[in-house]
């Protein structure tokens, strides 16, 4: 019976189940309110020309993925560098290859990007940073502001859950239309991300995180105010291949932005604690809604308890509908992805819950698949048709 009193342990119970709920309650609040103020946002005009940017491409070794994404740079870019851990032949752009001498603070990507600042000339206003998949599209120049952030669109590059799941992210994450409007953005993408020259010269690579894009971005609010802006084109990525892959990432994402969150100013370190919490334990969410009806008396307040469960998971078809929109993908994809929801909502979060209880002590890299294995737009095939 709702508000019943319950014996010790179970009230114990109660209050661990409480506890996770109301974390996802605190998170979806936040969410809803960021909706409200981006809700009118729009993407600044573009101000620099394509001759005011610079290009820089990371990559390991993957000389196939990397002159894709190399080709689909606007010829009007001619200032194009691969910065590579590997010697490598690419047409249309120069390579250079990080010394294994070279030593900073910074790991991994970060080394490279820090070595890249140190060695590569720069006469450009802006410095936009690539991944080696990141296929650029409707690139027309880039607005004023000292960060400027692309959107991303994976493409299904193997599993279908993983590329359901990178559906059910980018539905999340129509939240940083409000990002402008904070004063230290919630995060950051470093696969499509213009940086002012001088911006990158001040705050520089030299952080050992494994979120180096974000760390920057703090490191870069931290220094003062900072003009971020979101770009309206969105640059193709790859989904991960594989599900171990996305839990990998995910991993690294949620570890890392821990870790970082020192960085962070009080209000922000603890919405992000929050947040990352939420995230980490969402998987349970749709089974707390029925241990009131298979354990009766186990939640004080069973009622209340099973309507906000039922309140936050209905969230999941929300992010899921806005994802599908955001690709403008096509109603089979979006109707599989409505029946498959806890699914792919458990996997996209399973990877959060590991780097909370068991964070990674290295960067794992998320291996690309060769171009040709990679989905095509329904565009594209009719292209390729004619």
């Amino acid at each position: 019976m709702a508000g019943q009193v319950v014996p010790a342990v179970p009230m114990v119970l109660s209050a661990i189940l409480w506890f996770v709920v109301l974390l996802s309650v605190c998170s979806v609040a936040y969410w809803t309110y960021l909706m409200i103020i981006g809700r009118r946002y729009e993407s600044p005009p573009v101000e620099h020309d394509p001759s005011a940017v610079q290009v820089r491409l990371l990559t390991v070794d993957s000389a196939r993925i990397v002159q894709e994404s190399v080709d689909a740079i606007p010829d009007s870019i001619t200032d194009r560098h691969v910065i590579a851990e590997e010697p490598m032949e690419i047409a249309g752009a120069t390579v250079h290859v990080v010394p294994d001498a070279f030593e900073c603070e910074a790991i991994r990507k970060g080394r490279a990007l820090e070595w890249a600042r140190r060695n590569i000339p720069c006469e450009r206003e802006y410095v936009l940073y690539l991944d080696e998949d990141s296929i650029m599209t409707d690139f027309t120049g880039v607005p004023d502001a000292d960060v400027v952030q692309y959107r991303e669109r994976p493409r299904r590059s193997g599993s279908w859950l993983t590329y359901l799941a990178e559906i059910f992210r980018l539905g999340f994450q129509v939240e940083q239309r409000a990002f402008p409007s904070l004063s230290v953005p919630l995060y950051a993408w470093g696969g499509g991300i213009a940086i002012r020259n001088g911006l990158e010269e001040h705050v520089t690579w030299e952080t050992s995180t494994m979120i180096e894009d974000t760390t920057f971005v703090w490191n870069a609010a931290a220094e003062g105010s900072l003009d971020f802006a979101l770009a309206t084109p969105k640059f193709d990525t790859q989904a991960p291949p594989t599900i171990r892959a996305m839990i990998s990432q995910r991993s690294r994402w949620l570890a890392g932005s821990q870790q970082e969150s020192g960085l962070l100013a009080p209000g922000y370190r603890l919405l992000t604690t929050v947040r990352n919490l939420a995230w980490a334990l969402s998987p349970a969410v749709p089974f707390l809604t029925l241990v009131p009806l298979f354990v009766p008396g186990t939640v004080a307040f069973e009622t209340a308890f099973q309507i906000v469960s039922v309140g936050v998971f209905s969230f999941v078809l929300v992010w899921s509908v806005l994802g599908v929109r955001y690709y403008d993908e096509s109603w089979l994809v979006g109707l599989a992805l409505f029946v498959l929801s806890p699914i792919v909502s458990l996997l996209h979060s399973l990877g959060a819950f590991i780097g909370l209880v068991s964070p990674p002590t290295d960067f794992s890299v998320t291996r690309k698949v060769k171009p040709e294995l990679v989905e095509r737009t329904e565009a594209e095939r009719e292209a390729e048709g004619d």
